[in-house]
């Protein structure tokens, strides 16, 4: 028996970066850089013009401000699996705010070595007020492993606030 043109569609299937997209076989996937979905976060597939499918959190900001006219072309998308002990790394990025001080930069450095967390980038300022912004790209394995160099990083001494990039 064949399958119909709109069954086939609502068949979930994976691709081969432990996504399931509804409905597209044999898809190019890819992680959008403006919100950086890591394992565990609630996802949405984005259609792209010819570059497959692209993979935002559900709260990025492109997600949400997307024009009426291109909605369309959001697609159900979920993770395959979970798991943080596959070996697969994923990009995150974190905005932490801070009251500058010395050694402030030293202890995020430090916190993140010992979490073994390979930092990509890192980018600090201080404002006029004497608070310091720090945006720190790195590598994890997934959400929980997230939240556990979150809970690090508010531990550090003049550590205001903490917030991961959404776009």
């Amino acid at each position: 028996v064949e399958e119909n043109a709109q069954s086939r569609q609502m068949r979930p299937v994976k691709s081969k970066r432990g996504i399931v997209v509804k409905g597209i076989d044999d898809v190019a996937v890819r992680f959008s850089r403006c919100c950086n979905p890591v394992p565990g976060d609630e996802i949405i597939g984005f259609v792209t013009r010819g570059r497959g499918v692209s993979i935002h959190r559900t709260d990025c900001i492109n997600v949400i401000n997307l024009p009426e006219i291109e909605t369309s072309r959001l697609i159900d998308a979920e993770w395959e699996d979970t798991e943080e002990n596959s070996g697969e790394k994923y990009v995150a990025e974190i905005k932490i705010y801070a009251n500058n001080r010395n050694g402030l930069l030293a202890d995020v450095s430090k916190a993140l070595t010992e979490k073994n967390i390979n930092i990509l980038a890192l980018n600090t300022r201080a404002n006029k007020q004497n608070v310091a912004t720090m945006s720190i790209t790195f590598e994890i394995s997934g959400k929980d492993e997230l939240i556990r160099v979150i809970d690090k990083m508010r531990s550090i001494e003049s550590v205001v606030d903490i917030e991961r990039t959404t776009g």
